[in-house]
């Protein structure tokens, strides 16, 4: 079974992906391009604090693709010792390297001028495809979550570290 999938925008970031990398976990500010046809797609947009941006990892390799076993890596941006953390699959972390490199973040949508909107606390790079955005809703919002022990211990490490940064 194949099928396509068409951008509809791209993100533009006046950062090289280093910056954008060393800028998380709070992201950076940037501008999504939607392409002509599908600004139609925007009316009402307007309002919304925060949306949802679906993309394409457009430069994640192929053998990254093959990748199902990872160490959440950009935690070490945090100060947690990466020879620490357990391997587990790409399907339980924000890891790139993965057989369908699909991004999905919370933007905070700051502006919109027409077909573009200014975003604040995006995590891709420069050139990246859009494939949708979604308003963030409170439909979407969720109180309560578990979470395995391994994640638990992570998130103790890094709130020890850093008592004010935000939950993530």
């Amino acid at each position: 079974m194949g099928f396509q999938v068409k951008p509809i925008g791209v993100i533009h970031v006046d950062l090289s992906d280093d910056e954008v990398k060393a800028r998380w976990p709070d992201g950076v500010e940037g501008v999504i391009e939607v392409y002509e046809e599908y600004a139609p797609g925007l009316e009402g947009i307007d309002g919304f604090s925060h949306i949802i941006v679906i993309a394409y990892l457009h430069k994640v390799s192929e053998e990254e693709r093959r990748v199902l076993k990872v160490k959440p890596r950009r935690l070490r941006l945090l100060g947690i010792d990466v020879n620490k953390l357990p391997e587990v699959g790409v399907f339980c972390t924000d890891s790139p390297h993965r057989p369908n490199p699909i991004a999905l973040t919370i933007v905070e949508l700051i502006e919109r001028k027409g077909r573009f909107l200014r975003v604040k606390s995006i995590d891709l790079f420069n050139g990246t495809p859009i494939l949708d955005i979604k308003p963030y809703t409170p439909s979407r919002k969720i109180e309560e979550i578990n979470l395995p022990s391994w994640y638990q211990k992570i998130l103790e490490e890094i709130k020890a570290k850093h008592p004010n940064l935000k939950d993530f």
